[in-house]
C-alpha cells in the first residue's frame, strides 16, 4: 500500500488492507524496527482538532525509480525516490524522424545525470507510443540497452496508458476508484481503471478508445479499419481540418472566435463524448480525465465533450459523473512509468545493508 500511496497514516492503512488498527501497530512496528519503512518528513492532516495522525512512507534509502518517455518529438524523463519524492527530471524535444540510438542517448544521458551517485537505480518503467513502425522491436532494444547498462529490472506499456496511470496516481484522477482516461494527441489512446486496478483486457488491448468505430463507411485510420474516433480527433486530421498549424494556433483561432476552428472542434469535442457516453453506459464509472495536448484548448473543447456525454449516456449513467482535464502536463507520460514500478510487485525493494544497520541502531 505504501508503494502505491506513498504515504498513510495507520488508520488509513487498517482501512486500505482490511486489517484490524492491532494488527497494522504490530506490523508497522516490526517494518520500523527493520529499517523498511519510516516517519513521513511531511506533516500529516487532519480536519479535526486534536493529535495529528502520523503519516509513514518507504525508507527513502531504498533507491531511486525512473520513468521515461519516448513520445513521438521529445524524450522525458524523471526519477523519484519510493516516497513518490520527484529528485529531478529532463526533457528534450526533437524532429519525428530522430533515429532511435539518438533518442535512448539522450535517455541515459538524462538518467545519468539524475540519479545520485550515492543512491542505488531500483527499476526503469518507460513507455513508447502505440503507433510506431517496429515497435516490438523497438521495445526490445530499448529494454535491452536499459539492462545491460543499469542491470535493474525494466518495465515498458503504451506511453498513453502510463500518463492515464500517473494522472490516477497523482493528477486529476488520484481521490477516485474507478477511471476512464483519454489521451487526445496525433493518436487516441487510453486507461481503464476499475475498483483500483488498470485493466488491460485480455489480449492487453484494453483502453483503446481511439479504435472505437463510430462509422464502419468513415474515413480509414492508421489501424486500417474506418471510421475509428481517432480518424476524426487525431491532432493532425483537427489541423488539417481547422486550418492551423499547432494547438495553440487553434487556440487563438477559438479565442477569435472564428467559426471554421469552431466547428471543427466542436465536432470533435461531440465525437469523443459519444465514445464516452458509451463507455460510461455500459462501466457505470465515476470519472473521466480528459489528457494530451488536445485538451490546451481547455473549455472550447471540455464543454462540447461534456454536452455529448449528458446528450447520449444511458439513464442515469451521466449523474454525478465527474469530467476533468488532466494536471500533470508533459511529465504524465514519464510519472507513468514511475507508477508502472511501483505498482509492479514482483520488482523487490532493499535498502543496503549498511543502511538497514543505521536504521536499527536509531531505532
Amino acid at each position: 500500500m505504501l508503494r502505491v500511496r506513498g504515504s498513510a497514516s495507520r488508520a488509513q492503512l487498517a482501512v486500505a488492507t482490511e486489517l484490524s488498527r492491532a494488527t497494522i501497530s504490530e506490523i508497522t512496528g516490526d517494518l520500523r524496527r527493520a529499517g523498511l519503512i519510516v516517519r513521513s518528513k511531511g506533516a500529516g492532516s487532519s480536519r479535526r482538532a486534536g493529535r495529528i495522525p502520523e503519516l509513514l512512507t518507504l525508507n527513502p534509502d531504498f533507491g531511486v525509480i525512473v520513468g521515461v518517455e519516448f513520445s513521438h518529438t521529445r524524450v522525458t524523463v524523471i526519477a523519484t525516490d519510493a516516497t513518490h519524492r520527484i529528485i529531478g527530471s529532463q526533457t528534450r524535444d526533437h524532429d519525428r524522424e530522430e533515429p532511435w540510438p539518438q533518442r535512448l542517448a539522450t535517455a541515459i544521458r538524462f538518467i545519468d545525470a539524475l540519479v545520485p551517485s550515492h543512491a542505488p537505480l531500483i527499476a526503469i518503467g518507460f513507455g513508447v507510443p502505440g503507433a510506431i513502425a517496429g515497435r516490438a522491436d523497438v521495445l526490445a532494444g530499448v529494454a535491452r540497452q536499459f539492462i545491460d547498462r543499469y542491470s535493474v529490472p525494466v518495465r515498458s506499456e503504451n506511453n498513453a496508458r502510463l500518463a492515464g496511470l500517473a494522472e490516477f496516481s497523482w493528477g486529476a484522477g488520484q481521490d477516485v476508484n474507478d477511471l476512464i482516461y483519454v489521451r487526445l494527441s496525433e493518436g487516441v489512446g487510453g486507461l481503464l481503471i476499475l475498483d483500483d486496478e488498470p485493466r488491460l483486457g485480455t489480449t492487453g488491448a484494453a483502453g483503446e478508445f481511439g479504435h472505437v468505430c463510430l462509422d464502419p463507411n468513415g474515413p480509414v485510420c492508421r489501424c486500417t479499419n474506418r471510421g475509428c474516433l481517432e480518424a476524426y480527433v487525431g491532432l493532425r486530421t483537427v489541423f488539417s481540418r481547422a486550418g492551423a498549424e499547432s494547438v495553440g494556433a487553434l487556440r487563438d483561432a477559438l479565442d477569435r472566435d472564428e467559426p471554421r476552428a469552431r466547428a471543427v472542434v466542436a465536432d470533435a469535442g461531440a465525437r469523443i463524448g459519444l465514445v464516452l457516453a458509451n463507455a460510461c453506459s455500459v462501466l457505470d464509472v465515476s470519472s473521466v480525465v480528459l489528457g494530451g495536448p488536445f485538451i490546451q484548448v481547455g473549455d472550447h473543447l471540455l464543454r462540447t465533450v461534456r454536452q455529448s456525454i449528458m446528450r447520449h449516456a444511458h439513464g442515469g449513467g451521466a449523474d454525478g459523473l465527474r469530467i476533468r482535464l488532466a494536471e500533470l502536463g508533459n511529465l504524465d507520460g514519464a510519472l507513468g512509468g514511475v507508477a508502472l514500478v511501483l505498482r509492479d510487485h514482483t520488482i523487490p525493494l532493499a535498502i543496503p545493508a549498511t543502511k538497514r544497520s543505521e536504521e536499527a541502531r536509531t531505532a
